[in-house]
């Protein structure tokens, strides 16, 4: 039973992980739209928009909290393969 529980925890940080993921990729297309003017704005902008969510201060909420999402999830997966080998 305590497999179930943790397999239901793990789908929650899992739902919650990808909108963190995906409402930063949303950002950063969005700020290499805004800043190239294209509505495709290419590999060069688009290299550039992750670059700056790497290192620019507005993104630290985001790479903060997708980092305790995707460190959550780690933790989660090692749980529950360590629990599965105890139980065999």
């Amino acid at each position: 039973m305590l497999w179930a529980g943790m397999l239901a925890v793990q789908a929650v940080v899992f739902v919650i992980w990808t909108w963190l993921a995906y409402r930063s990729l949303f950002r950063l297309r969005a700020r290499a739209v805004e800043r190239t003017g294209h509505a495709f704005p290419g590999l060069s902008a688009t290299l550039e928009s992750f670059a700056a969510f790497l290192r620019h201060p507005d993104y630290t909420k985001d790479r903060r909290q997708l980092g305790l999402a995707t460190a959550a999830m780690m933790a989660m997966l090692l749980a529950n393969g360590l629990l599965r080998a105890s139980h065999g």
